[in-house]
């Protein structure tokens, strides 16, 4: 067991209800009737049957007080916060409202979360549906109100997240020296909307997007044009890598692509980072394969996790005997304040 010490929270969040963004909504939307809910995550299952795949206690509502209880339990000194529904930001087509929800709800974190306390730190929705205006928040976020990432849909935009039109958000970023997450969470048109198990859908529908993700950055040059831009893949585990890595290496070997560097490499420079489960049976060879310095710990409360069991992620990491003793620190540690330079 490693010596217990301050820990670092890649990936927690909150549970963000429409009626309490729409208090921050600013007019004109605010004051016509042009709806205030987001598409749901997986255009099907969520709203009917995904609670009952979880423990009675867990999914519950943590305002900023029991986020700092929670804290204290699990010995961690800070965590950033990510959404919960504001996952399926990305499939909100009216570029308008995408603007000003946007804006509502970092104005919402930053009032009910980060105000209370610097152990709470944010990510912020920008407006990838309209690029200038996704800029303007990005700068915002992170110069007046102190946010260290931002959010980047997994899925629903028109066009990969590799196009060449989100670019300016990338350079503004690499400007601002502020991470890039890339979250798994919204499952729509992935080729699961009519299974009838909510649980199966989460399993894929959290990994592919990030693969997808990953493939095109590299394929589309995201990586080689922003060679300080520091981009995390959150809430997919680690096992999705390797598939990408081999994948794309056999097609640079046999199907003519061409990478400026081999696939493994990219994640020997230090800006990719990838959220880990500590009871994942591939982490080791994962770690093995592009190294420990990408693996980041997330807690995901106040999801799964609850006040209760708050040790039991962090734990299922110290426990490993597959894992030395300094990837187990830098995992819950000093990886995920690189990644965020908090």
């Amino acid at each position: 067991m490693v010596v217990a010490r301050k820990y670092y929270d890649a990936d927690g969040h909150v549970i963000d209800r429409g009626r309490d963004i729409y208090e921050f909504i600013e007019s004109p939307l605010r004051d016509v009737p042009v709806g205030w809910h987001l598409p749901s995550l997986d255009r099907f299952h969520t709203p009917n049957n995904s609670f009952l795949a979880y423990p009675e206690s867990s999914f519950q509502r943590a305002d900023a007080d029991r986020w700092l209880e929670f804290l204290e339990k699990a010995d961690i000194e800070w965590s950033v916060l990510y959404p919960s529904n504001g996952l399926a930001f990305g499939l909100v087509i009216y570029p308008e409202w995408a603007v000003a929800y946007a804006k509502a709800y970092n104005n919402w974190l930053h009032e009910r979360f980060l105000r209370v306390s610097p152990r709470l730190k944010g990510a912020a929705l920008i407006p990838m549906q309209d690029v200038p205006s996704a800029v303007i928040e990005l700068k915002r976020t992170v110069n007046e109100l102190g946010f260290v990432a931002a959010v980047i849909p997994s899925n629903g935009l028109y066009t990969h997240l590799s196009d060449e039109k989100y670019w300016p958000i990338y350079e503004e970023a690499e400007k601002l020296d502020c991470a890039l997450s890339i979250h798994g969470g919204s499952y729509g048109d992935l080729g699961f909307n009519t299974f009838t198990s909510f649980p199966a859908a989460k399993a894929l529908g959290m990994p592919f997007p990030l693969a997808i993700a990953l493939t095109g950055m590299m394929a589309d040059g995201v990586l080689d044009r922003f060679p300080k831009l520091r981009i995390g893949f959150l809430e997919g585990g680690s096992a999705w890598v390797t598939l990408v890595l081999d994948r794309l290496t056999r097609e640079m070997e046999y199907g003519g692509l061409e990478l400026q560097k081999a696939p493994d490499e990219y994640f020997r420079d230090g800006r990719l980072f990838i959220g880990c489960e500590g009871n994942e049976k591939a982490l080791s060879y994962v770690i093995e394969r592009i190294g420990h310095e990408s693996m980041v710990f997330g807690s995901d409360f106040p999801h799964e996790v609850t006040i209760d069991n708050c040790m039991e992620e962090i734990n299922e990491i110290l426990e490993r005997e597959d894992l030395d003793k300094d990837h187990k620190l830098a995992i819950l540690s000093d990886n995920t304040r690189r990644f965020y330079n908090s």
